[in-house]
């Protein structure tokens, strides 16, 4: 299955609704919400744990089978969005960049 049969505009859509709920819980701080818990303890303590999925998701990939390797990658983007609303840098600013790159031909994206 390619990727662009799997894609649909109902997945894009959730992830602009998890940034939502994302900045909703940052200003309502509900209690007994993780994502509240991790707004209280801080930007450096949701890099870290950024850093944390990162690393889970290169092992998880060294194994057989996607099942670990997809949980791993949704804890990854969930975290990685949950950082970005920390440092109010809006998802669309990223995917902005990314398009940029792109779209120059510079196809060096992180890491190259």
């Amino acid at each position: 299955m390619s990727v662009k049969q799997s894609l649909s505009k109902k997945d894009y859509k959730f992830l602009k609704e998890l940034e939502e709920l994302l900045y909703e819980r940052k200003h309502e701080m509900p209690k007994g919400s993780y994502t509240t818990s991790m707004y209280k303890k801080g930007l450096d303590k949701i890099a870290q744990k950024v850093g944390e999925e990162a690393v889970e998701t290169v092992i998880a990939s060294k194994n057989e089978g996607d099942k670990e390797t997809i949980a791993e990658a949704a804890d990854l983007l969930f975290h990685l969005m949950l950082l970005l609303a920390e440092k109010d840098i809006p998802l669309h600013k990223v995917i902005k960049l990314l398009r940029k790159r792109h779209d120059r031909g510079n196809h060096k994206h992180i890491g190259e």
